[in-house]
C-alpha cells in the first residue's frame, strides 16, 4: 500500500520513492545468486511492504533499483570475460535450471534465509511468503531480468541483447482535435441529481477474533493465530482496533445496514480491496470466499441498487499478481476474472462481463449522458511483479480507454472513471499516457473515483502549457478497515 497522510496533489502523478539496495554477492562462486538476490529482495518488499505495522512506505521502483545496480552487476561478471554467446548460453542455462522443481525449491530457501537474517517479517511470514510467491516469482524474472537477450543486454552492452524493461513507450491519440475547453458549469437550479455510494478497502478478516494481541509480531494481528496479549493491555474489540487489524464481517455488515438513512442510492462505486492483509497465508480459495461473501453482503443490504465494482490490488493471491492476458495457463488471472463475473453478472451488463473476463476492466452506461469505465489499474502497479516482462500498456487497456473517451466525446457523453490505485502511485510511463489522455478529454471526464490509501484525499491534474490550470480531479477515499490505526469510515456518498 502506498503511503498514508502526505500532499495529495500532483501535478504529474509520479511521487518518489526511496529503498535500499541489496548488492549482489560473490562469495556463492555462482554469478546467477547475486541476481537471484536482487531479485527476491525485490519480491519480498513489494510483497511484504504494505503488512508493516506503521505508515505505508511506497514501494521500491524496479527500474531504480536495478539501474543503480548495473556497474556492480557488470562489475561481478566482468572477471569472467564472458563473450556475447557464453553469456546467452549461460543465462539460457541459468533459465533452464531454474524452472526445474528443485531450482525453484533452491530459491525459495535462499530467499527465506535471507528474509529472516535481515528480519524482513517473523520466521513463519517470511517462510510463508516465500513458498507462496516462488514460482511466480521464477516464471517472471527467467522471462525479464534473467531472460538472455535482457540479462546479456544489460551486462554486455546493447551489442549483446535489449535491455528495455520499463522503458518508456506511448498511445495513440486520435487525430480528431481537441475541443476548446470548457470551465466547468454548476448544475442548473431544480437539475437531476444522482447520488453515489462511494465503497473502498473493506479488507474483511476471516479470521478476527476478539481478545487477540492487536499488536503482535505479525503484519496483520487481531487474529486466531495472533495469541494473547500481554497482562497489561486489552485485546482486540468486538468490532475492530485500532492497530494492524482488519475487520470483522460483522462490523462491515453494520456499517452496511446502517445506510438506510444516508440513502437512497441510484449507484455504488465499489473500489476495491476485499480480502484481508494477510498476504503470507492466502490461498486461491481464501480469495474467492472473500469475494463471494462480500458481494453477498453488499447485495443483501443494497438490493437492487447496481453496484459497480473495480479490481483491487489484493484481490489476487499472491499479492498485486496480475499477469496480463498473454499469460496463460495456471498462471493467468482468468480464474479470478471468471469469479468475479459471475458473482457481479447481476450488475454488469453482456458487453462489460467480456472485457472484465479478458483483462478485469469494462465500460457502461448507467444512465443516459454517462458512461462509467472501470480501470483494472494493477496493470499499472509498481507493485505487480508480472510487469516485468512487458509493461507496455498491458491488456491494451489505455488505447482502450482512449477509444471509450473518443466515442463519448463524438456522444456528448460525460464520463466517470473508477479503479482501485490512484494515478499518481503509478509505473512512470503508464501514469504520464493517463495524464495525456486526461489532458485530451478534459470535457468529456467529469471525475475520477479510487481508493488504496485508506485516506480521504484527492488529486488534481493540470494542463501541461502551464501547469497551473486545474482539467480533473480524483477522489480517493478513505477505507472501511481500521488497517493501520485508522477510524473506520462510515460509506461515504457523493
Amino acid at each position: 500500500m502506498p503511503r498514508l497522510g502526505g500532499s495529495p496533489c500532483h501535478s504529474r502523478g509520479h511521487p518518489s520513492s526511496t529503498g535500499r539496495e541489496q548488492a549482489p554477492s560473490k562469495s556463492s562462486g555462482s554469478p546467477s545468486l547475486g541476481l537471484l538476490w536482487v531479485a527476491l529482495a525485490l519480491a519480498l518488499a513489494l510483497a511484504l511492504s504494505d503488512s508493516r505495522a506503521g505508515a505505508h512506505p511506497l514501494p521500491i521502483q524496479g527500474p531504480d533499483v536495478l539501474g543503480r545496480l548495473v556497474p556492480q552487476l557488470r562489475a561481478a561478471f566482468g572477471w569472467w570475460n564472458l563473450s556475447c554467446p557464453a553469456c546467452k548460453g549461460l543465462f539460457t542455462a541459468i533459465d533452464f535450471g531454474l524452472k526445474r522443481e528443485s531450482g525453484v525449491a533452491w530459491v525459495g530457501s535462499v530467499a527465506t534465509k535471507m528474509c529472516m537474517r535481515l528480519k524482513i517479517a517473523p520466521p513463519a511470514v517470511c517462510q510463508s511468503t516465500i513458498q507462496l510467491f516462488e514460482d511466480d516469482m521464477v516464471e517472471v524474472w527467467t522471462r525479464s531480468v534473467l531472460s538472455p537477450s535482457e540479462a546479456c543486454g544489460l551486462i554486455l552492452g546493447s551489442t549483446c541483447g535489449k535491455w528495455d524493461i520499463f522503458s518508456s513507450w506511448n498511445i495513440s491519440l486520435p487525430d480528431v482535435p481537441k475541443p476548446t475547453p470548457q470551465p466547468p458549469k454548476p448544475p442548473a437550479p431544480g437539475a437531476p441529481v444522482s447520488r453515489v455510494l462511494f465503497l473502498t478497502d473493506l479488507h474483511w478478516d476471516h479470521d478476527y477474533l476478539e481478545g487477540t494481541d492487536p499488536n503482535c509480531e505479525d503484519p496483520l494481528c487481531c487474529r486466531r493465530d495472533s495469541g494473547p496479549p500481554p497482562a497489561s493491555r486489552p485485546g482486540a474489540g468486538y468490532w475492530g482496533e485500532y492497530s494492524k487489524c482488519d475487520l470483522p464481517l460483522r462490523t462491515l455488515e453494520s456499517m452496511l445496514s446502517g445506510l438506510g438513512p444516508a440513502g437512497p442510492f441510484d449507484m455504488v462505486y465499489w473500489t476495491g480491496d476485499i480480502p484481508a492483509h494477510n498476504i503470507w497465508h492466502q490461498s486461491r480459495q481464501d480469495q474467492l470466499r472473500a469475494l463471494t461473501t462480500v458481494t453477498a453482503l453488499v447485495k443483501k443490504f443494497l438490493g437492487p441498487v447496481p453496484v459497480y465494482p473495480a479490481v483491487g490490488n489484493h484481490e489476487s493471491t499472491p499479492v498485486n499478481g496480475f499477469p496480463p492476458p498473454f499469460i496463460e495457463g495456471n498462471h493467468s488471472s482468468r480464474w479470478l476474472y471468471e469469479a468475479m463475473a459471475q458473482a457481479w453478472e447481476p450488475w454488469l451488463p453482456a458487453e462489460a462481463l467480456h472485457t472484465l473476463r479478458i483483462g478485469g476492466f469494462y465500460a457502461l452506461s448507467p444512465r443516459p449522458g454517462l458512461r462509467l469505465i472501470s480501470l483494472n489499474m494493477n496493470f499499472c502497479s509498481r507493485e505487480n511483479f508480472w510487469l516485468l516482462i512487458n509493461s507496455t500498456d498491458p491488456a491494451g487497456q489505455l488505447q482502450w480507454l482512449v477509444g471509450e473517451l473518443q466515442a463519448a466525446e463524438d456522444r456528448g457523453d460525460k464520463v466517470h472513471i473508477i479503479g482501485h490505485i490512484p494515478p499518481g502511485h503509478c509505473l512512470r510511463s503508464w501514469s504520464w499516457n493517463y495524464y495525456q489522455i486526461v489532458a485530451r478529454y478534459e470535457n468529456t471526464l467529469a471525475a475520477q473515483f479510487f481508493g488504496h490509501t485508506h485516506v480521504d484525499e484527492f488529486e488534481i491534474f493540470y494542463d501541461e502549457e502551464t501547469l497551473s490550470r486545474p482539467v480533473s480531479v480524483a477522489f480517493l477515499a478513505p477505507s472501511a478497515t481500521t488497517y493501520i490505526g485508522l477510524n473506520p469510515v462510515r460509506a461515504p456518498f457523493l
